[in-house]
């Protein structure tokens, strides 16, 4: 290899390696380090899949400047360990570099890393292990003079990430401005992830991913403002509740794509519904422009769901949704929303779904009949003058019940 890069002219050299590309020797290995090597020529360095012991090796032949890099993608393979990068990596520069992707990689000192504000777009950052844990303060530090950053993805592969004596509590005095920010994902616990958005302003952003690790009592206030302050979220006028053996998934959308999703890793049903009610109160002000609601399983792991004591908190998730017209709910959801919905006298509430006017089941099978329980919300909310039209799915058409 070291023969090959040494012919002229010197062109620029990209760097690939794919996941399912093993190095099944110590002279694939020095290939590999042969062309990182010449960090002058190097534009495009994309590496998936290496050992800890492989990806430290790297690591180690990039301590000098690469003047002409512009992507890099680093990826580790190793569950066990992770590897740490030094101080040096990179010469501590990298000036033309537009695109950063690290993937179980232990980079503590990131924050020094110097990038041009100018050109980089990408800042992906996937399970940060415990021993790469950065600030929500640096964090911010970090990121405010990327003027042109696009998308940024921080996730930790921890629940627990150990906290910063040295800043404990600490978060920024001033907002960051991220003018260009478009995409924002995030994995990790709502402290952190409420410290970050509290100080920062990203007026463009178009979708807001994240996944905050089950913890038995957490609030999100704060995000809830970053989110007032994002004109493309404060309107959403779509929702979906989405259950899974796994976890629990609240999706806001304005169209057919989804502009705000929180995901909550978590398995017994009453979990699930506990952190609903959590993310839901106090509300997020977006609650209340929801116009179409829906609440289904996920076809891949849906959830058992225990029906003697599941619907018991219903009534809290649903009296933040003062503005559905329509609700859209799986046959198999029906049972648990019921009695909510005629309050087991079959009297109808006007603070729960207040201007309902049509529902939709899912998922019923053309000779199937509707619930029983249905009619009674139909009957009693009809009398209450305000009339509910049911519609069932035939042939991958709405037809009107009632």
């Amino acid at each position: 290899m070291r023969k090959m890069l040494d012919i002229w002219p010197p062109l620029p050299i990209l760097v690939v390696k794919r996941a399912y590309q093993h190095l099944h020797s110590e002279v694939h290995e020095d290939n590999l380090i042969a062309a990182v090597e010449r960090h002058d020529r190097v534009s495009v360095i994309d590496i998936d899949g290496l050992t800890c012991r492989q990806l430290e090796r790297v690591a180690a032949m990039m301590q000098e400047p690469f003047p002409t890099l512009t992507y890099l993608r680093l990826s580790s393979s190793d569950e066990e360990a992770a590897p740490t990068f030094p101080i040096t990596f990179m010469g501590g520069a990298a000036p033309l570099l537009r695109h950063l992707y690290l993937k179980g990689i232990s980079f503590p000192t990131l924050p020094n890393l110097v990038l041009s504000p100018t050109d980089i777009t990408t800042l992906n950052l996937h399970a940060i292990p415990s021993t790469g844990y950065i600030s929500p303060r640096e964090m911010v530090a970090f990121l405010s003079p990327l003027i042109r950053l696009e998308r940024v993805a921080i996730e930790f592969k921890s629940p627990h990430p150990p906290p910063d004596p040295s800043s404990a509590h600490v978060i920024p005095s001033t907002c960051a401005l991220l003018p260009a920010l478009e995409v924002f994902q995030f994995k990790g616990v709502s402290e952190y992830l409420e410290d970050m958005v509290s100080h920062i302003d990203a007026p463009l952003l178009n979708r807001l991913e994240a996944i905050v690790f089950n913890q038995l009592n957490f609030t999100i206030p704060r995000t809830s403002q970053f989110i007032q302050r994002v004109e493309t979220l404060k309107s959403l006028d779509k929702a979906a509740l989405i259950f899974d053996s796994r976890f629990i998934e609240i999706q806001f959308f304005h169209g057919g794509t989804p502009s705000l999703l929180l995901h909550i890793p978590c398995s017994p049903s009453d979990w699930q519904l506990s952190s609903v009610v959590q993310l839901c109160s106090p509300p997020l002000p977006l609650l209340s422009t929801v116009e179409w609601l829906y609440i289904h399983e996920s076809k891949e792991s849906p959830q058992r769901w225990q029906y003697d004591r599941d619907h018991e908190q219903w009534p809290e998730i649903l009296q933040s949704f003062t503005s559905v017209r329509e609700l859209y709910i799986s046959h198999t959801m029906w049972p648990l929303l019921a009695p909510t919905l005629q309050q087991h006298t079959g009297e109808w509430t006007m603070d729960v779904l207040p201007m309902l006017c049509g529902i939709f089941l899912e998922g019923l099978k053309p000779s199937e009949k509707l619930p029983e329980t249905i009619e009674p919300v139909v009957t009693a909310h009809k009398l209450a003058g305000r009339p509910v039209i049911v519609h069932r799915l035939e042939g991958g058409v709405w037809k009107t019940i009632n």
